[in-house]
């Protein structure tokens, strides 16, 4: 007699997951592929009806679930509407930047660094009167610091250096003749410079040395002493050069010129750093 039946084992069983009806015709009443017991076509027949509409109830009260979950956290993230439709519609443009995502929103810009002003370099100027005697202190001071210097000069010959330090050691008439005064770490001359220096080259006493064929120029460039010694030696022969290449090309200078970088100093002002900064040009008549 033939018995049909369904087996039960879903996980296991290729013909329980095809829910295929088996027909035993002798043996014993068990699942030709997987030996489990089969349960009898009518009382399967029976509990299908009842498998069925419970994973789909399952399956709707999972989805109502997630969609419930969703909703709440959206909410959560949205600010609250409160007030007329007016107000609610100010607020939602004014918290409208909180929905978008963190990876999303820009990266905040580094506040840029207050810009300290600095001060300005004080005018290019002349004394009212040359005090070229080499005797005298203040002469004597600089004249001493000058012969220290000229060894260090980088762009001058063993015998041209030597002539400079007899020309300055021997000096009959030597001093300081044009101050130009240059902001911190600058060391190039503005169109400002060049014309304040034309005009301080028209004064009487300057035309006069300046048509003596023996006078020499020499150009003292010098910073104050916060900088390490190597690097105020460079500024101090880049101001001193940039201000010897203004007298001859801009100027009309053809005396003899030497540019000495005298390096970080405190020979004019101890406290006031800012008055060390500075190119001279001296007069030196052998």
């Amino acid at each position: 007699m033939n018995r049909q039946g369904k087996c039960g084992n879903y996980a296991d069983c290729l013909l329980a997951y095809r829910n295929e009806t088996i027909t035993i015709s002798e043996g014993p009443f068990v699942c030709p592929e997987c030996k489990q017991p089969l349960t009898p076509l009518s009382a399967a027949a029976a509990a299908t009806p009842k498998l069925i509409p419970t994973l789909i109830v399952g399956g709707i009260i999972t989805l109502t679930l997630i969609a419930i979950v969703s909703v709440w956290l959206q909410a959560r993230r949205l600010p609250k509407n409160t007030g007329t439709p007016e107000m609610q519609a100010q607020h939602a443009l004014e918290n409208q930047g909180n929905l978008i995502p963190e990876r999303a929103k820009p990266a905040a810009e580094p506040s840029a660094s207050p810009v300290v002003e600095e001060a300005a370099a004080g005018p290019v100027s002349a004394p009212a009167a040359p005090n070229l005697d080499p005797q005298s202190e203040e002469n004597q001071k600089v004249k001493a610091e000058v012969l220290k210097r000229i060894d260090l000069m980088p762009n001058i010959s063993a015998d041209n250096k030597d002539k400079l330090y007899m020309s300055v050691e021997r000096a009959r008439k030597m001093g300081r003749v044009l101050i130009i005064p240059f902001a911190k770490g600058k060391t190039a001359l503005s169109p400002a410079d060049v014309d304040a220096i034309k005009a301080e080259l028209g004064s009487p006493q300057l035309r006069e040395l300046m048509q003596d064929p023996t006078c020499v120029f020499v150009i003292l460039g010098f910073a104050d002493t916060k900088g390490d010694e190597k690097t105020n030696l460079r500024v101090t022969q880049e101001r001193a050069q940039n201000a010897l290449s203004a007298l001859r090309d801009k100027c009309g200078v053809i005396n003899v010129m030497h540019a000495v970088a005298m390096g970080g100093s405190s020979l004019f002002d101890a406290q006031g750093v800012e008055k060390n900064r500075a190119v001279e040009i001296w007069a030196v008549l052998p």
